[in-house]
Formats: C-alpha cells, structure tokens, sequence
C-alpha cells in the first residue's frame, strides 16, 4: 500500500490501503521478553444492555466468546456505568463521578462546550507517564474535538485510530449530523503514526469494511507490531467498539451472512442496510435479527483480539476488560433493538436498565486469582483508574493524582482491585449516579446507598423519556427462559404513560435492587426511614456537584465538515441500495486553542468545584 497527501492542499489527509493499516510502523526484532507490568486491554461495548450476552442466560444471541471470557475470569454481577456514551467514557478515562466532570449527556458534534475537561490527566497519559506503558486507542472517542488539545491524540494515546463522534456508518465511516453534509470521520493520530499529537490525519480508502472488523484488524495488527517492536513495554489498549449503536441514530447495519445466521428470529422481514426502522419490512423482528447479528460480529471481534493476544505471546501477562457503556436502546427506541429485559427502563436514564452493564475482567491467575467466579461487589465505571493503576503499580497502596488536577471527591473513583481480584467485599457502598446543582437544565436525580436506590426523574436522555416500563425481545414472552437476574415473576401490567409519571420530585421510588433488581416495588411509602436516610444522603453530595455542560450548549457552524476537506468519491463504493457515493468534507477541529478557552468547560464558572 502507499500513502498519498496530495488530495488537497488545504488538509492533511491520508489514503491508506487495508494491507498497510496492518504494517504501519512494523518492525523485525523479535524476542521473548516479557514486560515487568502487565498488559491491560480494555473492550467497551457500544449500547449493549443486560440481555444482549448469553452469559446472562438468554440463548436467542450467543456470544461465546465474551461468555468464555467471562467464565475463565471474573463476571461483574453488581456493575454500573453511566446511563450513556460520553458521560460513560468520561468517568472511565478520568475516574471522576459524572456529577463532578460534568458530562452529563453524549456530545453534540458541533457544539463549542463540548469536550471532556482539559485539567483531567486521563488514563492512557498516567499509564504512560507513571509506569512507561506503550498506550492505543482504537475506535470512539465522542469526548471532544472541538480544537486540537481535546483530540485523543493529546489526551495520552500513542497512536489512535477511529472516530471522534458518537455515531457514525458502520460501512462508509462516515456521520452526517452537522447539516446533513456526509463528513469523514475515521482518523489516525499520535506519535507513533509519526504525527505530532493534536494533528490527526484523515484515513481515506476503508469503506466497505464493516467498522466491528475494521476495528478488530486494527487492534490486531497492533498487538503483533507491539510485540516485536516493543516486547519489553507494557501496553494499554483502548478498543471502543461501535457496535452496536445504531448507524448514524437512523439504521441497523451489519454484515449480510450474518443477518442470515438469525434467519429464525424474523424469517419474512429483514431490513435493509440503509433502510429507516419501523418503514415497510424493517419491523421490530426485523431489527431484532440484524442487531443480533451485529452483536455476534462484536463477539467475533473479542476473539479476535483474544487470538492476536495469545499469537503474540502476550496472554499470559494480559488483564483485560470488557465493558458495556449504558444500557441498550431497547423496543426500537433510537432505531435500534438492543434489550435490557428483565431489568427495567431504557438507555439514557437511571433505572437499572440504564445503569446497570454488562461488565467482565479476564486475566491469568497470577493476576487474578478469583478467576472463575461471579462478584456481586458493587462496581462503578469511575473505579476503573484507580483500580487499573493499581494493577500496573502491583500493589494496593491509595492512588493519587498528579500535581494540577482536580481534587478527588467523595463518589469518584476508588480503588476496588482487592474486591475484584480476591472475592473481598467491595471498597465501594453507594453510587451517586446523578444529581443537579441549582439552576441545571436538567432534573434527574439517583442515588444507591447499599441495598437501596433513591430515583426521582428517571428520565434523562435517549430512549429514557419514552421508555419506563419492561421490554423482552420482540415476539417473546417474559418467561422465555431462565435469566440471571430473578424478578420473581410477570412485570407489573402497568400502562406506559403511568410509568412514565412515576417517581418524581413530590413522589419519590425507593427500590431494592437487591432484593428486587427489576424495580416492581416502590418502597417509598412502606419505608419512610429509609427514603428519608438516602434524600438527606443526597444532599450532602450537592455542594460538590458542577452543572452539566448541557446549561452551555453553543453551536457553530464552523464544525461543518464541508469546510474542512474536499467533496471526493467514497472509495470503494458502497454497495447497498441508499448509501452515499461521496463524502461532503472531513471532521475535524475548528477552533484555536485560545478560542476553544473561551467555552465551557475552560471557562466554567458555578456550583460546585471548578472543573
């Protein structure tokens, strides 16, 4: 393969032929050496709710190689992330609560304010910086890229490819969501693609490789380059899948054979690849059949992984992780058909449905000796910095945070390696989910302290505000089989516009999710003590708790990918009825630094702690 810079003079750009995505900066030497730290792999699954892997007892989508994962390491039974994608991936990479970072719902892609917090040293750059590792990103971003600063390039990764948005086309790479232009959004950055951090370039020529793969090749080819390139260096990997989201918010995408493989859940209706939901025989079935088939590519994609792993001889020294980023968007909601079921309520908002993931940790027994077994300890996505830092120091001892970043508050991260690793009792008792300072633009509010939930207006973003109630797959009853999660029967019969008026501000939900995962029984009124213990608990949270970067949204024009890069062929062309023949221009920043400063967050002034 070759690389042109010639396709216009006004952006750097790159065409990049699949063979040489796989040869990029390989070296020859070879050797047996093994790094003093161990490897760290960290798999975040894009919408995948509760329901969507067969470990948790749903035949209908197999996934038998997370479940193997999962069998051989330690399945993450009372684990919980934030209820959509970038708040998700802000806690993880900062190790901050969402109420203290701010993010609070997923990005605009051509909004000023948007950008996960500069003074956050996030966790590929502790990684490398504390304990030399060699770090990668490969995938979503959706944490800013308004300037260069906010790139994933700049925030700590060696080398990165994949999209900054949220949501993009599995097969042309591309989003259209700043005035309908088609933009390229698929890049590379970092210093090891030779490229000064902050200057991303784009990467032309992929199209037609379903993204799952494409990005399963890329971190492939990665682990064999780092291991005979840099055997005696550590790596971190980031892999941010995008399946399955639904393609660009509008279709369900994946690869033909394996929409055939599901055939039986929908034998008369198949969408199309570029075909609307819910228009003529993409119905719900439908969709059913083609997600799953995108979950089984995700699926094939982790074995993937896996293989180039044990190809490498790296293994034996590799923890990883795996990791959903909220819950599904579930009964067609957000022109998809992910499934939380039995649990309740939809991505996007805070009942258990939204919050509560799919989660595993896979490593050999040296590192994790309570491989084989299921952990109940209470488990937050802000816990995974300090508790991977702790994996790579090799002892327990507290985890700081560099000179210059924000103070660590009650309800961040904390170290829970001992728990995980050793079936100890978690060091963590209560999540503070959600809660919002005086004068946010939103309302939702949640809380668990032990056994018990506090929730008043559960609805935040997404498929949450229409969403309230119990969803089994379509055409399933809600017995079809035996799940992990025991609700102790039916659903209640409720209507949905009567769930939706549930818990409010005046009528607060009370559940044990404990003793009652699905959230059946409100317990407000029976346990009055209670509702009162966990409200005043709430309240001490609120001084520390930052408006959410909603309150600032600014949009600009200038983030039109028209106005960045050339109208050029989409090569090679998309084969599938409705797909785009051209891309429109290119994202990519389109503010200075000093402009950047000039937003939210930089210049946050508010409630709570400047962050």
């Amino acid at each position: 393969g070759t690389i042109e810079t010639d396709l216009a003079s006004d952006s750097a750009m790159v065409v990049m032929s699949l063979a040489l995505l796989a040869l990029l900066g390989l070296c020859s030497m070879t050797t047996g050496a093994q790094p003093e730290r161990p490897n760290i792999i960290f798999l975040l699954l894009d919408d995948f709710g509760w329901n969507d892997v067969s470990i948790h007892g749903s035949p209908q989508v197999p996934t038998p190689n997370i479940d193997q994962l999962a069998k051989e390491g330690v399945l993450l039974n009372n684990y919980y992330v934030n209820p959509v994608c970038s708040p998700t991936r802000a806690s993880l990479l900062s190790g901050r609560a969402m109420v203290h970072h701010g993010v609070f719902t997923p990005f605009d892609g051509s909004d000023d304010s948007q950008g996960l917090n500069l003074s956050y040293t996030l966790l590929p750059k502790r990684l490398k910086e504390e304990f030399g590792y060699a770090t990668y990103g490969v995938g979503k971003w959706h944490l800013g890229m308004k300037s260069p600063a906010y790139l994933p390039s700049s925030r700590g990764f060696d080398r990165w490819m994949g999209y900054y948005q949220g949501i993009m086309d599995y097969w042309g790479h591309y989003t259209d969501e700043v005035n309908n232009h088609v933009g390229l959004d698929w890049h590379r950055g970092g210093q090891d693609e030779g490229l000064v951090p902050g200057q991303d370039e784009a990467v032309y020529g992929t199209a037609g490789v379903y993204s799952t793969d494409l990005i399963a090749q890329v971190a492939s080819s990665w682990i064999s380059n780092h291991s005979t390139a840099r055997p005696n260096a550590s790596m971190f990997m980031y892999v941010a899948f995008q399946g399955c989201h639904s393609a660009n918010n509008r279709y369900v995408q994946a690869p033909a054979d394996k929409i055939a493989h599901f055939e039986s859940i929908s034998p008369d209706e198949t969408c199309e690849q570029y075909q609307r939901v819910d228009f003529g025989n993409c119905s719900k079935k439908a969709m059913r059949k083609t997600i799953a088939a995108a979950i089984s590519t995700v699926d094939d994609a982790v074995a993937t992984i896996v293989s180039a792993l044990d190809a490498a001889s790296m293994l034996n020294n590799t923890l990883i992780v795996l990791s959903s980023d909220n819950g599904g968007p579930t009964d067609g909601a957000d022109a998809n058909m992910m499934n939380n079921f039995p649990l309740r309520g939809c991505k996007g908002g805070y009942f258990e449905g939204g919050l509560r993931a799919v989660g595993l940790v896979h490593g050999p027994e040296h590192l994790l000796p309570n491989r084989g077994t299921v952990s109940n300890a209470m488990h937050h996505v802000a816990d995974w910095l300090p508790t991977l830092l702790t994996v790579a120091r090799g002892n327990s001892s507290a985890v700081g945070f560099p000179e210059g970043d924000p103070v660590w508050e009650e309800g961040d991260g904390i170290d829970n390696w001992h728990a995980i690793s050793t079936g100890a009792v978690s060091a963590r008792t209560e999540i503070i989910h959600v809660a919002q300072a005086e004068g946010s633009v939103l309302k939702s509010h949640a809380l668990r302290v032990g056994d018990m939930k506090l929730v008043f207006h559960p609805a935040g973003t997404d498929c949450s505000t229409h969403h309230a109630g119990w969803y089994p797959p379509p055409g399933l009853l809600w017995n079809y089989t035996n799940f992990t999660v025991n609700c102790g029967g039916p659903p209640p019969d409720t209507p949905q516009h009567k769930l939706m008026k549930q818990c409010s501000r005046k009528k607060p939900c009370l559940f044990n999710v404990t003793a009652d995962p699905c959230e059946y029984v409100n317990v407000a009124e029976s346990q009055p003590d209670d509702l009162v213990r966990l409200l005043d608990r709430l309240e001490e949270y609120l001084p520390a708790v930052v408006l959410p970067w909603n309150n600032f949204i600014h949009q600009d024009p200038r983030a039109d990918p028209a106005l960045h890069g050339p109208t050029v062929k989409i090569e090679p062309p998309l084969p599938f009825p409705g797909a785009p023949v051209e891309y429109q221009g290119v994202f990519m920043p389109w503010l200075t630094e000093a402009e950047a400063d000039e937003y939210y967050p930089t210049n946050y002034s508010g409630p709570g702690l400047a962050r």
